[in-house]
């Protein structure tokens, strides 16, 4: 029989009770039906346990580390290694789906790092930065691969991301915006552990089919190509390609995360091209006051467009951005800003009440 929370069940009773008084179901069916459902019990034993596991284990880490330094260097190996025995272990005794369970396992990616951190440092092992986020990263996702768990994923995919940013594979854009030489073509896949990382990364998606995970992964990918094709084709070309490609994924009605990722990667990369300094290179100097308005009139109509289709949220919020962007920038510096400021709020409650009649009208 299934088990729902007390609150579920509140609300189920007052549906089933309406349906009754309604005369839609009999008072035997509404009974039939609450009798189908158990309340779950209270958590409060298992919350106590796990406060006093994790308080007793914060009081041993805190007695290690007053005498880190006085205890042997292969007693202190012996402890990293036994904390990451116990709580590995732990993760399969308790349950591989608990919450208990999924916390420990965590745990034991966590210890890893930091335990391979720490012996390296005593045994004077030389390891880099890169190295070391390299190592973690690739442990990280086999143990990802094998578990299936989506939470050791998040933290794969972020020690991934730390790993790229370390070694230059990811760098921050804004730095390629200002730069002016380009490298070969040929140096796009210079970087090759990178794209085998986060092929990895989509592999060890596919054993979850994680929504938190493959958004992540999204990113990071489009992170990575972002950063290379900055080097080979400079920063505004890189721009424009994010923001084709974010304008077709936006309408790939089959795989809805791909166009919420979409509409993000257009409204990210199309609001920064809607001013001049983004437009750098001699093919774009004699338009260079043209491109931003015809970029934003774009966007602006794919937003609008998806607005109606459903993505009301994103698309209404880049929206905004962008008519917030133009008023700001051309008008509001002529207006008293009380004016100003109740001019913009009379602008977007009109816009507002304007999507939610045109949906209503279209059936949306």
């Amino acid at each position: 029989m299934p088990e729902i929370r007390r609150k579920e069940m509140e609300f189920l009773s007052t549906e089933v009770n309406s349906w009754t008084e309604a005369g839609i179901i009999t008072p035997e069916q509404s009974a039939e039906i609450l009798s189908q459902y158990d309340v779950k019990p209270g958590n409060l034993r298992a919350v106590m346990l796990t406060a006093g596991a994790v308080l007793l284990g914060l009081g041993a880490v805190s007695f290690l580390l007053a005498h880190w330094h006085e205890i042997d260097k292969t007693l202190r190996a012996a402890v990293i290694a036994g904390s990451y025995l116990a709580s590995l272990s732990a993760y399969f005794v308790i349950g591989r789906e608990t919450k208990a369970g999924k916390s420990f396992l965590i745990l034991s990616g966590l210890v890893f790092g930091g335990g391979m951190y720490l012996i390296t440092r005593m045994y004077d092992i030389p390891l880099t930065l890169g190295e070391f986020l390299g190592i973690w990263a690739a442990v990280l996702l086999l143990k990802s691969a094998i578990t299936r768990d989506e939470w050791l994923m998040y933290l794969a995919q972020a020690v991934s991301l730390a790993w790229l940013h370390e070694t230059g594979a990811v760098n921050t854009l804004a730095l390629y915006f200002v730069r002016t030489a380009r490298v070969p073509v040929t140096e796009f896949f210079a970087a090759w552990p990178a794209f085998l990382l986060v092929g990895a990364l989509w592999l060890v998606w596919a054993g979850t089919k994680d929504r938190p995970a493959f958004m992540m992964c999204v990113m990071i990918t489009a992170l990575l190509f972002a950063s290379r094709m900055s080097l080979c084709f400079g920063g505004t070309w890189t721009l424009i390609i994010l923001a084709v490609t974010g304008a077709v994924m936006s309408f790939m009605k089959k795989f809805p995360d791909a166009e919420i990722m979409g509409l993000l990667m257009l409204g990210m990369s199309g609001l920064l091209l809607t001013w001049p300094m983004f437009w750098r290179g001699n093919e774009f100097a004699s338009y260079r006051d043209i491109l931003p308005v015809v970029n934003a009139v774009i966007v602006a109509g794919i937003m609008l467009v998806n607005i109606w289709r459903g993505h009301s949220g994103i698309g209404a919020v880049f929206f905004v951005l962008l008519a917030a962007r133009y008023f700001f920038d051309h008008l509001f510096g002529y207006l008293p800003k009380a004016w100003g400021f109740t001019l913009t709020g009379i602008i977007f409650v009109v816009l507002g009440l304007s999507f939610g009649r045109v949906r209503k009208f279209l059936g949306k």
